[in-house]
This record gives structure tokens, sequence and C-alpha cells, in this order.
């Protein structure tokens, strides 16, 4: 047993002349395992590991901004829709002259009633038709024997002065009203709507 006195003690010589440090590179890598390969999580693999197979997530419901952009129309959409329509739907302007007495009640008529120039016009018409007939003095005929029957142009000098009047309607109306100007032999549309007007108006 040996008495510690704080006091350094001379080494023998030769005594650490064979301790040196070893070169790193002079040491020998070590042997690691080799690396194994991973392997697909398999059920019968999670199960040999004790785990269960993760399941897909569910589909959850759209959010509110999602259903409202589906819901939205597209553009596509919209000229699906108007390409199902036919051309007998498609509205085109047009005018007519008509006697200007007839002009401030027609005017009234649409503010009265929230109608247009051109639904006035259908009202009338519909409102005098079992009376067109009577309304609307046809012009004289010629021919229709050796000569090929014609119809001369109504005269309007009783429909006293005439101004413009700008309509729309479909393009099926416009084909009702060259209908009933046939029929019931109207010079014109203009003749035939000054009829219907002035029954419905009372200017008859």
């Amino acid at each position: 047993m040996t008495t510690g006195t704080g006091s350094a003690r001379e080494i023998p010589p030769g005594r650490l002349a064979n301790f040196e440090d070893s070169p790193m590179e002079d040491a020998p890598a070590p042997l690691l395992p080799p690396r194994r390969t991973s392997k697909p999580a398999t059920a019968a693999n999670l199960a040999l590991r004790g785990k269960k197979p993760t399941e897909p997530p569910v589909r959850t419901a759209e959010s509110p901004a999602a259903v409202i952009r589906s819901s939205t129309p597209s553009t596509s959409s919209q000229s699906a829709e108007a390409a199902l329509k036919g051309p007998e739907d498609r509205v085109r302007p047009s005018n007519v002259h008509i006697p200007v007495a007839l002009l401030e009640p027609l005017v009234g008529k649409c503010k009265a009633d929230g109608l247009s120039h051109g639904e006035v016009i259908i009202v009338a018409i519909e409102n005098a038709y079992p009376r067109l007939k009577d309304l609307i003095h046809p012009a004289a005929t010629a021919g229709g024997g050796l000569f090929a029957s014609r119809r001369g142009r109504a005269s309007r000098q009783n429909d006293g002065p005439l101004t413009p009047l700008n309509y729309r309607l479909r393009e099926a109306d416009f084909a009702t009203l060259d209908k009933l100007v046939d029929e019931f032999g109207a010079s014109s549309r203009g003749h035939l709507i000054t009829a219907a007007l002035s029954d419905f108006f009372g200017d008859s």
C-alpha cells in the first residue's frame, strides 16, 4: 500500500518506450452487417410485426366553396343551352309604320302593363283575330283566268300620317305575321299591325 504524498515521482528511463499511438489510417475498418433491403409493407409482413395494415383515407365531403364552384354553370354549359335553342327562338328587331294617332296609346299600354312594343302588337293581333277579315280591306285581285292571279297593293290613305315604330319579335313570330298577311290579304305587315292596333285602341 502506497501513501500519496502529493509529490511527483521519477519514471525510470525506457519504461514508456514502447507506448505509441497507432495511426488511424492503418487501423482496419470495422465490419458492418449487410444492409437489409426494404420490403413492401404487405398485410402478412405487418401481421408478423404486430401492426395493422393502414386503410386508404376516406374521402370527405367537398367544401362549400367546391360545391358552389361545381354548381355554377360554366361557359361551356351556357353555350350548350344556347345551342339547344332553335333558330325560331332568335329575337331580332324590325320596324313598321303606324298612324301617328296610335303611337301615344301604344306607349301608354307599354308603361302601364310593362310590355314591349312587340308584345303589345301580339296582344292586339290575337284580340282582333276573329275580326281581321273585316278589319283588313284586301286589295283588288287581277287575273285568275287567262292570266295568273295577282293582288294589287292595298291603299293606306285612310291611315293618315304615319310614324315609324321599332319592335322586337322572335323569328317564329315574324313567320306567323307573314302567314296572317297572306291569310287575310293585307298588303304588308304594317297593314296588318295597323288594323289590329286600331281595333285594339278603338280607333277603327
